[in-house]
């Protein structure tokens, strides 16, 4: 077997020694005694000694196991597989609905334009006086001077055509906030927010890496609908030497000889972690809707210390707020990164007791309000509630930003008492918050929550509004300790030996947060994770055991799902045409049926793998659509589906791919 180890070698030089204290610790690791030995084939008792890791069954062995199929998951195994790992990518959702925040973020990255000290001026000034190794700032910094030429190099052949710095608010207008987002720092100048495209939130970032993982189809497997249940340690040495896992219902112990990269998310999506952590209670997740943490509890048992649990990023519109979504559902930003009739005028939030509790016209920086020379989270109160006048709703009205399909989620009141009764607070504390605020409009200083003058009015009096609204949870930072080797840290400081950790998970933000970071330190620490991983050991403990267990585990390129749902041969007639556009999920093939005259008469979705609820519906609902036109111009001008525009444009794209190969 592959990690046995003949007597005569183990009983030189200090693995004698360690033979030696593993007898005088007994336990499982204690070598075993001529009683202990009955049963075994004698051949086996006199000559053979075998790690902990061949008592176990293992179903599939590769080099390198990765968790998580999102940037850090994927530049993590494609390091690994450069490094020439064998490498096996697991991941818990199937196809369509993997990539966690990867694939739903604004696919955006941070950058230091090669200017090293500015960075780390910017970045340090971030933590907000929090204590980060000086090696693991020196090492996120270091890379995110080379961001944009490391992922076009990496990514896109050297091809940075289409690459966008967002810092002109003349030409980005809005996103420009964030590009960089506090420019009262040192090394502001040199930081900014850039994408590899002109569009924002489609996935197109995502999808040009995972198409790297597919270019190295012989080197990587992947294996959807697969949670991992646990690492698995020698409980002596501590190494970690692989992961159980479910797949099809059947767990399956896969060994990883080299390491295992852990990169699973946060844990917004689990509302007992995040209350525990984050004191937060009535919210809705802004991003991925499936990171749960598996990977912090996973670490946790096997000894690794958290930091930065406290450490999250918000919405970016009305005090950070959303609408009442239901529960397990995303969240939707209201007046995103600017001012307007949503969060100006006779426009408060309050809390349960009718109380405000911040500046609802401040622009949040990911979710944090400013506090007293610094930037952070709020403190949110159980529940929130918004309240406006008959003026201001006018005014929303006029401009049309209310959604449609929550109007239904609006009760009107003729008096402060009837929305009071409406909340559940005491009459006397709301008309006490609303004479308050009244008073700062026409004072035009806030002694609540100093919000600007020129973004107050007094209440009218009219007629009141009263919506429920929930706090915006972006992404959590959390996770365990990882030092500047992408290694998991125990409870001492120690690194967990073959145990390595990128992105969210544990990622390197302790309290203020540049947009762009996390992608930047998917990338950053996904490669170093992964090239660490990939590197051979030789420190598997040594026991001697009643029964060696037999494996005979598949290994690369055997079992995967890789490439399992793509590339179908599509038949056409007379009149019939295939096209394909980029969806959040991959490629969305169409086949086009047109008559004599090229008027499209039907389109078949072929292939989709897009995210079910949600890009589901405009496969649903939009290919009857297209019938009776003819050209790019009227295809263009279809409106989509709500809530599903990438999927409506990658249909589109495909439909105009489609019957321009029309003669």
């Amino acid at each position: 077997m592959k990690n046995r180890i003949s007597r005569r070698d183990f009983l030189k030089g200090s693995i004698a020694g360690a033979a030696t204290a593993a007898l005088s610790a007994g336990g499982l690791g204690m070598i075993a005694g001529a009683a202990e030995t009955e049963g075994m084939p004698s051949e086996a008792a006199e000559n053979e000694l075998y790690t902990y890791a061949d008592t176990i069954k293992w179903d599939a062995e590769y080099d390198v196991a990765v968790l998580g199929m999102g940037f850090a998951g994927m530049n993590a195994a494609i390091a690994a597989s450069d490094a020439g790992a064998s490498t096996v990518i697991i991941e818990k959702m199937p196809e369509e609905q993997a990539g966690g925040n990867s694939k739903v973020c604004g696919q955006m990255f941070a950058y230091g334009h090669g200017d090293y000290d500015a960075t780390l001026a910017y970045y340090k000034a971030m933590t907000g006086g929090r204590k980060v190794p000086d090696a693991m700032l020196e090492t996120i910094v270091k890379g995110i001077t080379t961001t944009w030429e490391d992922i076009r190099d990496l990514v896109y052949g050297g091809d940075d055509s289409e690459f966008f710095d967002l810092s002109d608010p003349e030409v980005w207008g809005i996103l420009a906030k964030m590009s960089p987002e506090y420019p009262e720092y040192e090394g502001h100048e040199k930081v900014a927010l850039c994408s590899t495209h002109a569009g924002v939130s489609d996935s197109f970032l995502f999808q040009n890496v995972k198409a790297l993982i597919a270019d190295r189809a012989d080197k990587i497997d992947v294996w959807y609908a697969t949670p991992a249940l646990e690492l698995i340690q020698d409980p002596d040495t501590k190494v970690i030497l692989g992961v159980k896992v479910n797949r099809d219902g059947t767990e399956m112990n896969v060994r990883a000889l080299n390491g295992v990269v852990v990169a699973t998310g946060g844990f917004e999506d689990n509302a007992e972690m995040v209350q525990q952590y984050l004191n937060v209670i009535n919210y809705a997740p802004l991003g991925g809707l499936y990171n749960t943490g598996d990977g912090i509890r996973m670490c946790q048992k096997v000894g690794a210390n958290l930091w930065h649990m406290a450490a999250y990023e918000g919405g970016f519109g009305l005090g950070g707020a959303t609408y009442d979504v239901e529960d397990g559902t995303n969240a939707i930003m209201i007046s995103t990164l600017t001012q307007n009739s949503m969060n100006t005028g006779a426009s408060i939030l309050v809390g349960d007791e009718g109380e405000r509790f911040m500046n609802e016209s401040e622009t949040p920086r990911h979710g944090h309000v400013y506090a007293n020379g610094i930037w952070e989270n709020p403190q949110y109160p159980r529940k929130i509630w918004w309240i406006f006048d008959q003026t201001q709703w006018e005014a929303i009205e006029e401009e049309g930003v209310f959604r449609e399909d929550y109007k239904n989620t609006i009760q009107e009141a003729d008096t402060i008492e009837d929305a009071a009764a409406i909340i559940g607070c005491p009459a006397a504390k709301l008309k006490k918050t609303i004479a308050s605020y009244n008073a700062f409009a026409e004072s035009g200083i806030d002694f609540k929550a100093d919000r600007e003058a020129e973004y107050m009015r007094a209440f009218d009096g009219q007629k009141y509004y009263v919506v429920p609204m929930k706090s915006c949870l972006l992404n959590t930072q959390g996770g365990p300790e990882r030092n500047e080797n992408a290694e998991i840290l125990d409870m001492d400081g120690n690194p967990i030996p073959h145990l390595y950790s990128a992105g969210e998970m544990g990622g390197i933000t302790a309290f203020m947060y540049q947009g762009g970071t996390n992608v930047a330190e998917c990338f950053i620490f996904g490669r170093i994770a992964g090239t660490n991983a990939a590197a051979p050991k030789d420190d598997a403990g040594v026991y001697a055991v009643r029964d060696a267990v037999v494996s005979n585990p598949s290994r690369l390129g055997e079992v995967s799902d890789l490439g399992a749902s793509s590339g179908a041969e599509v038949e056409t007639a007379a009149n019939e045409y295939v096209g394909t556009g980029m969806g959040m999920d991959g490629d969305v093939t169409v086949k086009v049926t047109v008559d004599d005259g090229g008027v499209i008469t039907n389109v078949e979705v072929i292939e989709a793998n897009e995210t079910p609820n949600i890009g589901t519906l405009a496969i649903e609902q939009l290919p009857e659509k297209f019938v009776g036109l003819s050209t790019a111009e009227e295809i263009d001008a279809l409106d989509g589906i709500s809530g599903a525009s990438v999927t409506s444009q990658a249909l589109r794209d495909a439909v105009k791919a489609a019957i321009a190969q029309i003669g």
